[in-house]
C-alpha cells in the first residue's frame, strides 16, 4: 500500500480529534448532576414494646440510586430502574430477628444523583412493628424535607467509576 504522507496525516488527524474530543468529555465533572447521601431522622420506636424497622422504601424522580452504603445483616435490596423519571428502592429484613432497633441505623445508607434538579423529589417510609398482646404495624413516611440530606462532592463519586 503506497500511501502519501499527507493522505496519511488526514484520517489520523480525524481520529486523534475525534478521540480527543471523546476523552475530555469523559473527565468533566458533571455539573448539573449533584451527589446526595439519604439518612431517616430520628424516629423514637416503642423500645418497651420492641417495636422495630422491618423494610424501607426510597421513591425518587429525576435521580439515580448511586449506591446503597448499608444493607443491614439478613436483608434484601432491590433497585427498580427509572421509568418515567421515577425509581425506587425497597429493603426488607429477612427475618423479625434482623428487624433495625433504631432509625439511626440507617445513617447515610444511600448515595443518590440528583439528575435534574428542576424536577428532583425524594420520599421515603419505613414499616415498624410491634407486640403489646397484638401485633402492630405502622408506616412512617417522609417528605424530601424531612430527609437527612448531605451533599458528597462530586469528585469523590467520580473516582469511583
Amino acid at each position: 500500500m503506497n500511501m502519501k504522507i499527507p493522505e496519511l496525516i488526514s484520517p489520523l488527524l480525524a481520529m486523534s480529534l475525534v478521540l480527543g474530543c471523546a476523552s475530555i468529555h469523559e473527565h468533566q465533572p458533571m455539573r448539573d448532576h449533584f451527589y446526595r447521601t439519604i439518612s431517616f431522622p430520628d424516629v423514637s420506636l416503642k423500645s418497651e414494646d420492641n417495636e422495630r424497622i422491618e423494610s424501607v422504601e426510597v421513591v425518587m424522580h429525576c435521580g439515580r440510586f448511586a449506591a446503597i452504603n448499608y444493607i443491614p445483616n439478613d436483608w434484601s435490596a432491590k433497585v427498580i430502574s427509572p421509568m418515567s423519571e421515577e425509581t425506587k428502592m425497597i429493603m426488607e429484613a429477612g427475618h423479625g430477628i434482623s428487624t433495625l432497633w433504631h432509625s439511626s441505623d440507617l445513617t447515610k445508607f444511600i448515595t443518590i444523583l440528583v439528575v435534574e434538579p428542576e424536577c428532583f423529589d425524594i420520599k421515603a417510609s419505613f414499616v415498624s412493628s410491634y407486640f403489646d398482646g397484638e401485633e402492630h404495624s405502622r408506616t412512617v413516611s417522609f417528605k424530601e424535607s424531612d430527609l437527612i440530606i448531605e451533599n458528597l462532592p462530586n469528585q469523590a463519586m467520580q473516582q469511583r467509576r
